[in-house]
């Protein structure tokens, strides 16, 4: 995530807006947000960034209105600093 600041803050809300408008879901799990829900609850909105920041190429990425996607605090939380479809499991298959 970007480092915390007006920029990411502004474009955060306005982002929630936008998604809570439309009832978009997770993209991720495609199950319904809670947009009344705040903080670091499961079922909570966040903004999940498909190129992840803290990958080669994804600081570029932190700002980008295009890079942000809406998704449950839980699966976004789950998913780290992969990108979509390799999300981290608990042993090698």
């Amino acid at each position: 995530m970007p480092a915390r600041g007006r920029s990411w803050d502004a474009l955060l809300a306005s982002f929630k807006a936008e998604c809570q408008a439309r009832n978009d879901p997770c993209w991720l799990c495609r199950a319904p947000i809670d947009y009344t829900l705040t903080g670091r609850q499961s079922l909570a909105f966040s903004a999940d960034h498909v190129t992840p920041t803290s990958i080669p190429g994804g600081e570029q990425q932190a700002l980008r209105r295009a890079n942000l996607k809406p998704s449950h605090y839980g699966c976004n939380s789950r998913r780290g600093n992969t990108t979509r479809g390799q999300f981290p499991t608990s042993r090698q298959w």
